[in-house]
């Protein structure tokens, strides 16, 4: 049977710039772009081993028809477990999200987590076992 090579999570994106920014600003290194020169339509960055492409839903459309959005409200969000939700917490504030819930800990103690909205409105959660 084949195997997959590698995993990756596609955000569409109104400002694929911003969100860049953002994530370059978390830490995540910038390890694919197209196209290489001129404005960015799909970029992607690593964390701890899988990318996030973030895709201009615009150029998506037009390129191929895939009829996405870069929705106002979130319907999923981008896991980030890390060793300490409180400094990626506000390290993600200072690279321009906006809060949604501060860290705090899980009613049964056993998790940390807390959550903002990348500069287009993708959710992302910061977590941690306690």
């Amino acid at each position: 049977m084949a195997e997959l090579a590698q995993l990756q999570v596609n955000l569409f994106c109104a400002d694929v710039e911003a969100c860049l920014a953002f994530y370059t600003g978390l830490g995540l290194q910038e390890a694919f772009r197209a196209p290489a020169d001129g404005p960015v339509q799909h970029v992607e960055v690593e964390a701890a081993g899988i990318r996030i492409g973030l895709t201009s839903a615009e150029v998506a459309n037009a390129l191929v028809g895939l009829g996405v959005a870069a929705a106002p409200t979130p319907s999923t969000e981008l896991v980030l477990w890390c060793d300490d939700v409180d400094s990626w917490y506000e390290r993600a504030v200072d690279a321009g999200a906006t809060t949604v819930v501060a860290p705090m800990d899980a009613p049964d103690g056993r998790l940390r987590f807390g959550w903002v909205r990348d500069p287009d409105g993708h959710q992302v959660k910061f977590v941690r076992h306690r």
